[in-house]
């Protein structure tokens, strides 16, 4: 396994991550969805667990609030109002309860994560024109798993596969309620210790990649048939899962 030190990433981690950033950003600017997921498990396989949560929100800010700029006149920003303030809430809570130790259950536990989450999206119907009020506590769980899960985008993309909403409305509320989570993290992870600052070489040639990502998905979205290639992603997803169950395990 590649590994990571605390002040700077080997070549070929830096190789993987910065073309994991720009497909994963791209498909997250065409699909609105599992770019985010992949980027984590990527970052799972190739970061230190202390690292992997407080890096990857970082750069799916970036990303999420790129996406939002682009498809900022589609934001339903009344869903948004309702949304943002419990988050806060529930990212307060989760803080408390974090803790920085290396967590030898962070790898496997982010596989099981992602095998459920596939299975999930496989047998539970989406969930569509939800009340309003259905997204405050949706806010609370968000903020509370974004310590802790890092991309919670798969929790909540099923709420945002609403009949009264656009292709372009999914991908920009989405957008805008992640990029909200992922802006109160950073403060989170500084009251915990962790030093952005020695992780900027990084972090700036990962912004770059997402930023340009997104603005090739925008280019697909519309354009192209995502059905063989979200096959694709499943089960590249699906292998990467079980790579970090078994890995961990042996």
């Amino acid at each position: 396994m590649i590994r990571a030190s605390v002040h700077g990433v080997d070549a070929p981690a830096w190789i993987i991550l910065v073309a994991a950033a720009y497909l994963t950003s791209t498909i997250s600017g065409f699909l609105g969805m599992a770019g985010g997921m992949s980027l984590l498990a990527v970052m799972t396989a190739v970061l230190p667990a202390s690292q992997v949560v407080p890096v990857h929100g970082v750069v799916q800010l970036a990303s999420n609030f790129t996406r939002t700029l682009v498809y900022l006149r589609h934001v339903y920003w009344t869903l948004f109002a309702v949304f943002a303030v419990p988050v806060v809430g529930g990212l307060t809570v989760a803080t408390m309860l974090w803790s920085g130790d290396e967590l030898e259950w962070f790898r496997p536990g982010i596989g099981v994560f992602i095998l459920l989450f596939l299975i999930w999206q496989r047998r539970t119907p989406a969930i569509r024109n939800l009340p309003l009020w259905t997204y405050a506590p949706l806010g609370l769980v968000v903020g509370f798993l974004a310590i802790f899960v890092g991309a919670t985008g798969p929790f909540i993309a099923p709420f945002f596969l609403r009949d009264d909403f656009s292709k372009e409305q999914v991908i920009a509320t989405k957008a805008v309620c992640l990029a909200w989570g992922h802006v109160l993290k950073i403060p989170a992870f500084l009251a915990l210790g962790f030093d952005f600052i020695a992780h900027w070489p990084l972090l700036g040639a990962l912004l770059v990649c997402v930023v340009a990502g997104t603005f090739t998905g925008r280019s697909i979205l519309g354009r192209f048939s995502s059905t063989a290639f979200i096959i694709v992603y499943e089960i590249v997803l699906a292998a990467i899962a079980l790579y970090l169950i078994l890995s961990a395990a042996l």
